[in-house]
């Protein structure tokens, strides 16, 4: 081999191999850059879990507490007060005098958790479910998508949540959106026991925001 042809050799080699280092270099930043962004994804999901688990850490003096019913199913509360009580004037949405008390506890207890929650994370946001609930008769006369039952238990909802404003009660305060809903002789989770569908039922749902 000329010394030509060995300088033309070792120039192709040194261009190769310059070639190569600039390919492996832009593949490990490519891979550093792709790592870091899945180390960041699972730091969110793991600060997201975090903050559910503190959430529902926070609950529980809710769900330990003798005067609420949890139903783990749905997620919801009802008042052990007034489980499977009809606590309206019949065919009405108007609250017994001697049940507006208890419905009333309700909502400051709600109103102490939701203050106890902000006070330990002012960030954090929720939306609660004010839900009426009806009873169908012995023979189901209504049909579960009746019109009758989501207008009452929409009327007998509102008229919990009027009770609550009338009295000082804003779960807006601790924010909060508070929604106003009937399912009527519908929904999941309703008690086998036909009777002990005559309720209302809390629903917390938190809204949580982490950073990107």
């Amino acid at each position: 081999m000329s010394k030509k042809q060995k300088d033309f050799f070792w120039m192709s080699f040194s261009d190769l191999m310059t070639s190569l280092f600039f390919v492996v270099l832009v593949l490990y930043v490519l891979t550093y850059v792709m790592l870091k962004k899945e180390q960041s994804k699972l730091e969110v999901e793991n600060e997201k879990l975090n903050q559910i688990l503190q959430l529902e850490e926070q609950f529980k003096p809710l769900q330990d507490d003798g005067d609420f019913i949890y139903l783990p199913q749905c997620k919801k509360y009802i008042s052990k007060e007034l489980h499977s009580i009809e606590i309206f004037k019949p065919n009405e949405a108007v609250i017994l005098d001697k049940y507006k008390e208890p419905t009333l506890n309700v909502g400051y207890k709600l109103e102490s958790l939701l203050s106890d929650l902000n006070s330990v994370n002012e960030d954090y946001t929720y939306l609660i479910i004010i839900e009426g609930n009806m009873a169908n008769t012995y023979d189901k006369k209504y049909s579960p998508d009746s019109d009758y039952g989501y207008k009452k238990s929409y009327e007998r909802a509102l008229a919990v949540y009027n009770l609550w404003s009338e009295n000082n009660i804003d779960l807006r305060n601790y924010n909060s959106e508070v929604l106003v809903s009937g399912s009527g002789f519908n929904g999941l989770c309703r008690d086998e026991i036909e009777e002990n569908n005559k309720r209302f039922s809390i629903q917390i749902i938190p809204k949580i925001e982490y950073s990107k």
